[in-house]
Order: C-alpha cells, then structure tokens, then sequence
C-alpha cells in the first residue's frame, strides 16, 4: 500500500537527461521516504521524458508531467503539477542540483514551525571549495531586503521549501517571472508579501548546488563529469562532513574578515570624525575669536560714538550759548542805537553844540 506523502517535490527539466539522474537520486536516497516526486518537463527533448518515465516505473512515487515549452522558464507548468499535490509540504530541486539524505527530514521539521522557509544553499565551486550562502528569513529586514531589491537573494528553490496551504492561499501561484526578474525570487516575494504567514531559516547545509550552472561556455559533458566526480565524493558521509565544516570554516573567515573590516572602516571613519571635530574646533575657536574681536571693535565704536556724540551736544551747548550771547549783545545794541538816536535829537544836544565845536578845536 502507498504511504500517505509527507513532501510533494517538484523536479522541473528543460534540457536532455545528462544530469536528471543525480536529481532523482538524490530524492530517492532520501531517509525521509513518504514523499511524491512530480518530474515536470518544459518542452524537454523526448529523451529527457523517456528518462523520467523510466524512473516512474520503477518508483511508484514518481509522476512525470510533459508540457509544451511554456513562456520563460515554465513556471506555469509547476502550477498545474501542484493542483494534483497530496503532501501538506512542498519542496523542489533542480536537475543540477543535490541533496544530501537527511534534507526532507530537516525541511520538514522546519516547516513544522512556519509557512515558507528554507535550509542554507551551499555552492560547490571549480576548486572543490563549497561557498554558503546566509540569511534568515525571520528577520524582518532581510524579508524587506528580498521585497525591494531587484535581484537580492541567498537561496534558490533548491533549498526552499513551502506548506501547500500557504501556497493555494496565493492569489497566484508559479507564474512567470517579469524581465529582469529571477524565477524563484518572483516566486518567494509572494510569500514574503503575506501578513498571514510565518516565515524561517535553518542554519544547516544539506544540500549542494554546482557552480558550473553558472559558469558559461561549459559544455554539458563537461558538467556531467564533474557532477559524476561530485556525487562520488558525496557518497560518503564523511566527505559530506568535512565539506560542509570546510564551508562553515570558510564562512567564518569571511564573516570575520568583514568585521575586521567593517571594524577598521569604523576606526578610519572615527578618526576622520575626530579630524573632522579638531578643524571644526578650530573653525569655532577661530570664530569665537572673531566674534570677540567684533564685540571689542563695536564696544570701542560704541565708545567713539558716545564720546562725539558728547562733543557734539557739547559744541551744540556752546553755539546755543553763544548764539544766546550774540543775540543779547544785539539786543544791547539795538538799545544803544535807541539811546544815541535819542541823544541826538534831544533839546539838550543841540543846546550844547557850540560848547562841542570849541573844545574840538581848542
């Protein structure tokens, strides 16, 4: 009898089959076996189909769903396999893309907790190196950050996964992406955009994707030699975990080398701060200085001006009072004019006349 599924997993390809059977068994490793594994092809080469199908029967949790190629990266075509999804969790992994065992386990008791989460993505590089990716999706600054910024994300759907009654409370599901716009960040902008949903991070790796995704010029051949290589190493559980301590190794020293910087940026900005307050200092002293030179330049105009502005009241004083002078000497001498006006016609002038003419010439 088949188990009621835990997970539904979506497995959508495009291209020929070269990598799909790393996928698939990755998913069928899975030590969390009550799963339904949808491999969705988008106009995939009839190969591709043929591959899948092989798989399916021999699985019965496997379904293969063709479709035509749908518009961008088919994203419509993920929508229609989920309306036949019986688990109350969704996952989906790439065909380029692995899992270690214990990922649907982990996932799971993650989405136990919340509506949409994801495990932390680990990039297998050219050199072997395996490069973390961090975030946590319950802080709400690293949500708003994946809402605003056009092409900011630190996991691909790979390591997402997602409860289907989240999902059908969407008003739209997998759709395409508009230009300019990452699948899989379109998808989870969905979610992170509801008031109604819980959100977190797990901070483990349990999984890998290969870089060679996104290196261009690389053939297909070429990647599949060096999944093959890849999923050898990965075999064994101890190389799994020295990887991944690798990772984390290498993680740490990239988060501390940016405290350090971010520690000496903050020395340097210090100390221009403090170069900044010395001339500022200085441009207040030099204009303390200025204003007291102004205050003791305006206090001796000030003293300047009170003092002529004395002499003038002064001198304003001294010409009233001359003119006060002037106008009683006039005054007097009008009074003379008077009396020797009088004199001159008095009975007594002309009476002593001849007694004036002979003194003049005596």
């Amino acid at each position: 009898m088949t188990m009621q599924p835990q997970f539904t997993i979506l497995l959508p390809v495009h291209r020929p089959p070269s990598l799909l059977p790393f996928a698939i068994e990755s998913v069928l490793a899975q030590e969390q076996a009550a799963f339904e594994l949808f491999i969705v092809c988008d106009g995939a080469p009839p190969a591709t189909a043929e591959c899948a199908r092989a798989y399916a029967a021999r699985d019965p949790r496997i379904r293969v769903f063709v479709f035509d190629k749908g518009e961008r990266h088919g994203e419509a075509h993920r929508h229609v396999a989920l309306e036949s999804a019986r688990a109350p969790w969704v996952a989906q992994i790439a065909d380029d893309d692995l899992w270690f065992p214990d990922y649907l386990g982990t996932l799971g008791r993650l989405l136990e907790r919340v509506d949409f989460g994801n495990l932390l993505q680990g990039d297998i590089a050219a050199n072997g190196q395996l490069l973390i990716h961090v975030g946590d999706l319950a802080d709400e600054t690293v949500r708003q950050r994946m809402l605003s910024e056009p092409i900011w994300n630190f996991f691909g759907p790979s390591f997402a996964g997602y409860r289907l009654s989240a999902y059908r409370r969407l008003p739209v599901g997998w759709s395409p992406a508009p230009a300019g716009l990452v699948t899989d960040l379109h998808m989870w902008r969905k979610f992170l955009r509801r008031s109604d949903l819980t959100f977190g991070t797990h901070f483990a790796v349990h999984g890998v994707k290969l870089e060679a995704a996104t290196r261009t010029g690389m053939s297909l051949d070429a990647r599949l030699a060096e999944s093959t290589a890849v999923v050898r190493q990965l075999a064994d559980p101890h190389e799994r975990q020295a990887l991944v301590a690798r990772g984390f190794r290498a993680l740490w020293h990239r988060l501390h080398r940016a405290q350090v910087d971010a520690a000496q940026a903050l020395v340097a900005a210090e100390q221009q701060g403090q170069a900044q307050l010395q001339t500022a200092a200085a441009a207040a002293e030099a204009a303390q200085a200025a204003q007291a030179a102004h205050v003791a330049a305006r206090q001796q105009w000030d003293a300047q001006a009170a003092m002529a502005t004395r002499q003038w009241q002064d001198a304003q004083a001294q010409a009233a009072s001359t003119l006060q002078a002037w106008e009683r000497l006039k005054a007097e001498n009008e009074q003379l004019k008077t009396a020797h006006a009088h004199l001159l016609g008095s009975k007594s002038w002309r009476i002593t006349r001849p007694l004036r003419w002979v003194r003049r010439w005596w």
